[in-house]
């Protein structure tokens, strides 16, 4: 039987909500779409606000209220967060929220009460905050205690949180204004320098879903259409995973950086055990093709992958709600 008791992930690009007694009940972007000609009133959320996204008039804007992982716009995130979780069953019997909330890891305390004033605007009055890379390692199977470590990379939409975790917290991490969009708009800048070819971020974003690889000579190939930007007519080229593979492995080469500079800053031991079990990748950024072989080649680690990478951070949130003692250890 449902309950009233809830985990949620706010993304600069999704939300996912987690209910106890039936898992993943909502997973939505988080975008909303405005009319702009009166008192900015809410169009549409979610699915729907992202079938709006490059279709708007004059009389109507798009909005992302989540900006790198954080509160941008604490009303309009609120009003986001009332519409989701009107559409689940929660709502609908009138119970009133206990939520458990993912935060990036070393959040400062201005940004957590931003968090709080947009859910505190949708209705939800009872929140416990925990940083996230503790939950995306529980929710990518990793077996963490006090004195196992776990390692954690966690690529977003708009940012990377990086982190050697515990369950007594986070030992080190740090979160990075780098994600999808980046690699979006790398992929877009390549194909116009590339193939002369003018495309939109929303064709970047496919191209990547479709042929994105780490893996040379993968084979796979999509068709992408734009403006030619000799001619300016509309022109349609066939792309493969080999044509975008300088924008992808740059992309990554950053991360791993980042990643490289926090194994160096922490304990002897602490490091000898995550190059022993190897690192956990989560979030919509770990789906590329070859990911897991390439970090390898690099990092000489091995890498474990997520089986629901978009729902990890959630999924982990909805371990945890069970667990008072445990909760208790690793809130904020």
């Amino acid at each position: 039987m449902r309950t009233n008791a809830i985990a949620i992930d706010i993304g600069s690009l999704n939300t996912a909500i987690y209910q106890a007694g039936a898992g993943i009940v909502l997973f939505e972007p988080s975008v909303v779409a405005l009319d702009v000609s009166g008192k900015r009133k809410i169009k549409a959320v979610g699915e729907e606000a992202k079938r709006l996204i490059g279709k708007t008039a004059g009389k109507s804007a798009i909005c992302f209220p989540i900006v790198e992982g954080l509160i941008g716009d604490e009303k309009i995130a609120a009003a986001m967060l009332e519409n989701f979780l009107n559409k689940i069953t929660l709502r609908k019997l009138s119970l009133r929220p206990q939520v458990l909330l993912s935060v990036p890891c070393g959040i400062e305390s201005d940004d957590l009460k931003m968090f709080v004033k947009a859910l505190n605007g949708a209705g939800v009055f009872s929140i416990d905050m925990v940083e996230s890379p503790i939950l995306t390692a529980l929710g990518a199977g990793a077996e963490i205690n006090e004195s196992t470590p776990c390692f954690v990379i966690d690529i977003g939409g708009a940012t990377t949180n990086v982190a050697a975790v515990s369950l007594d917290g986070v030992i080190a991490g740090v979160n990075v204004n780098m994600g999808g969009r980046n690699l979006d708009a790398m992929i877009m800048k390549h194909i116009e320098e590339y193939f002369n070819l003018k495309i939109g971020m929303p064709t970047a974003e496919n191209v990547k879903i479709q042929v994105a690889s780490l893996l040379e000579n993968d084979g796979m190939r999509t068709v992408v259409s734009g403006r030619d930007l000799t001619s300016g007519k509309p022109r349609s080229v066939s792309v493969s995973s080999d044509d975008i593979m300088l924008p992808v492995k740059s992309f990554y080469n950053q991360i791993f950086d980042v990643v490289e500079i926090l194994l160096g800053k922490l304990p002897a031991e602490v490091s000898a055990d995550i190059r022993r079990y190897g690192v956990y990748f989560a979030g919509g950024g770990s789906k590329v093709t070859g990911l897991d072989v390439y970090f390898k080649e690099q990092m000489v680690i091995n890498a474990n992958m997520s089986e629901n990478p978009e729902t990890a951070t959630v999924t982990g949130g909805g371990m945890v709600m069970g667990n008072n003692a445990l909760l208790k250890k690793i809130k904020i």
